[in-house]
């Protein structure tokens, strides 16, 4: 029973009202993760602090450490015209992403997203987005807790701490199979319409 109530007192501190601001929440992840991972180089978030749109994804890339910025090169660019088709530029929008140092998908352990995630659910809750478009299977298992694959749940509103969040392919995967553009675009034409009546 004492197991049952610490877990869910656990859980009972994040809620959705937060009072942290986004750098302060990065200074703390900054300062622990350097201790657990001393060679790798961290990439934060960027974007309107209290953004309608927040847009979560797996890790940063290569091409993001020169500008230390996520979602650069020809990702950055396919998401931007992305945004563009609703109506929205890359600097109305939140970005970020479940790990923030640059990797390859395959090497992120369950210990490394374990160590991330509650960070990223705290970016979010303070910057309280109206809805979260998480693009792919790790930000949207990470934040639905669901071992579903992307192509199952995609392209459907759930609820994230009273936050709508819709999950999509990232655009990485598109680059590599542009046949699934069409369901981003079914996607995001939701997003459009959630945005429009809000």
């Amino acid at each position: 029973m004492w197991l049952i109530n610490m877990q869910n007192s656990l859980f009972d501190e994040i809620t959705s009202e937060s009072s942290e601001t986004v750098d302060e929440i990065n200074q703390e992840l900054l300062e622990k993760g350097k201790l657990i991972f001393p060679e790798r180089f961290f990439i934060f978030g960027t974007g309107k602090t209290d953004a309608k749109v927040l847009i979560v994804g797996e890790s940063p890339g290569l091409l993001d450490a020169d500008s230390e910025k996520p979602f650069m090169g020809p990702v950055g660019n396919l998401l931007v015209k992305i945004l563009a088709a609703i109506g929205l530029k890359r600097e109305e929008v939140y970005l970020t992403n479940v790990v923030k140092f640059i990797s390859a998908g395959d090497e992120l352990t369950p210990e490394i997203l374990k160590f991330f995630t509650p960070f990223l659910v705290r970016e979010i809750l303070a910057i309280k987005p109206k809805i979260i478009i998480s693009l792919g299977n790790t930000p949207t298992k990470a934040l639905l807790n669901t071992k579903k694959s992307i192509t199952q749940i995609r392209g459907e509103f759930y609820d994230f701490h009273g936050i709508k969040l819709i999950p999509t392919f990232n655009p990485a995967y598109l680059l590599r199979d542009p046949t699934k553009k069409r369901e981003v675009w079914e996607d995001m034409k939701k997003v459009r319409d959630f945005l429009n009546e809000t």
